[in-house]
């Protein structure tokens, strides 16, 4: 697990093409699917999505964050999603 220091608000799209290779703890700024706004900060990158929720369990972040996957580990079939 790696800390990412300095990085700026940003959509979770964008974050998921920022850091394709890696699962994303992200702090949510702001979530209104009436605008269609998702954005957040992020706070720590993993190979692992356990490794994440465990940390963000133990420091009492699971309400504040969310899981993201980068964009090489969405599951494609046939090319499509």
């Amino acid at each position: 697990m790696l800390a990412v220091k300095g990085e700026k608000e940003m959509g979770f799209v964008r974050i998921a093409e920022t850091y394709p290779d890696y699962y994303i703890l992200v702090k949510i700024v702001e979530i209104d699917h009436s605008k269609g706004k998702e954005t957040g900060i992020v706070l720590y990158i993993s190979t692992s999505q356990e490794e994440l929720v465990s940390y963000a369990r133990s420091e009492g972040l699971i309400d504040v964050t969310i899981i993201l996957q980068g964009e090489n580990l969405l599951p494609v079939l046939g090319g499509l999603l």
